[in-house]
């Protein structure tokens, strides 16, 4: 009977080791997802930001993302985003997506 625990000790040893490190990859794996999805809404958030500050002191939207960088110092990190910016009407908040390059790089 000794001899039977003790290979069975030697046989769950490593399955638990290989349980717990699937563990912990599975919970960076989730933490990686989440901070990924907060910095997309965070670029998201300064983009409307710059759009309501620019209503707000020329009483309308900004034609374009240019327009917001260069007079409102918005930055964007497009080795990493992509921002579609569309305006409707200079009265109306335009519609403002943001995507992760791996994403949106196979849209046309």
């Amino acid at each position: 009977m000794r001899t039977g625990t003790k290979i069975l000790r030697v046989l769950l040893a490593p399955l638990a080791v290989a349980a717990a490190l699937l563990c912990f990859t599975a919970a960076v794996d989730s933490l990686e997802d989440g901070q990924s999805a907060q910095r997309l809404q965070q670029v998201e958030q300064a983009v409307r930001r710059s759009c309501v500050s620019c209503y707000a002191l020329e009483g309308t939207y900004p034609p374009d993302l240019d327009y917001l960088k260069e007079r409102y110092g918005l930055q964007i990190d497009e080795d990493e985003y992509i921002v579609r910016y569309s305006a409707v009407a200079q009265n109306l908040m335009p519609d403002i997506y943001v995507l992760p390059v791996s994403q949106g790089s196979g849209e046309g």
